[in-house]
């Protein structure tokens, strides 16, 4: 096994997420994705896959007037990718719901 490259290498330390964020973080989420629905700015874009859906999707949170404290708000407190896994899960689990 070798050395790690540059490009794999932490530059900051990771802080520990507790439980307790990682709950008020999905519940933030699902109220955001809830919002962007009836904002019409989380409609579907058959041109993007599923990846880059949820990117476009999280960056946009980042950049709406409305979202955009709450995203920025967890993207310190989780780091950018925990951020778009945990909206990942919460629009998987919403469309796994609409679809029963």
């Amino acid at each position: 096994m070798g050395r790690a490259s540059k490009s794999e290498r932490l530059t900051s330390i990771r802080p520990i997420v507790m439980p307790t964020t990682i709950t008020f973080s999905k519940l933030t989420l699902k109220k955001m994705y809830a919002k962007s629905r009836r904002l019409r700015i989380a409609q579907w874009n058959d041109a993007l896959d599923y990846a880059e859906f949820i990117h476009a999707l999280w960056n946009t949170m980042l950049n709406h007037d409305e979202l955009k404290n709450d995203a920025i708000q967890l993207q310190e407190m989780l780091g950018k990718g925990d951020a778009i896994q945990l909206l990942s899960d919460t629009v998987l689990e919403h469309r796994r719901l609409v679809n029963q």
